[in-house]
């Protein structure tokens, strides 16, 4: 378990880093999250890393992967319970079918917790 929590703040720290230097493409993300197989990852490792632009690592993942998929800012009206239930599974969607993990639980990441990359 230890080590899946590991995986998961390595995986936030670099694909957060990458999307800061405007290096991270959809090939660049999908051959990262491959190097975590077959192992799986553990949310409960997440930092709750945000980008200047206020996004989290399942809104960077989302927006690369399904562009169509309305993503919503952090604090806005818009941001309640309904819309991360979506926003989980559609993260569920991707990491289970688009890259092979598994993923072992998921945590919300709190505003009060939010720390900028």
């Amino acid at each position: 378990m230890e080590e899946q929590r590991a995986a998961y703040a390595a995986f936030e720290r670099t694909i957060l880093d990458l999307y800061e230097r405007k290096k991270l493409t959809r090939d660049v993300l999908d051959h990262v999250a491959c190097q975590y197989q077959p192992g799986g990852i553990d949310s409960a490792g997440s930092h709750a890393l945000q980008t200047r632009d206020g996004k989290d690592l399942l809104q960077i993942c989302i927006e690369l992967v399904d562009p169509t998929f309305p993503l919503v800012a952090k604090g806005s009206s818009e941001d309640h319970e309904e819309y991360w239930e979506r926003e989980l599974k559609k993260w569920e969607e991707i990491v289970a079918k688009r890259w092979g993990l598994l993923p072992q639980r998921y945590c919300t990441l709190s505003t009060s917790r939010k720390k900028t990359v």
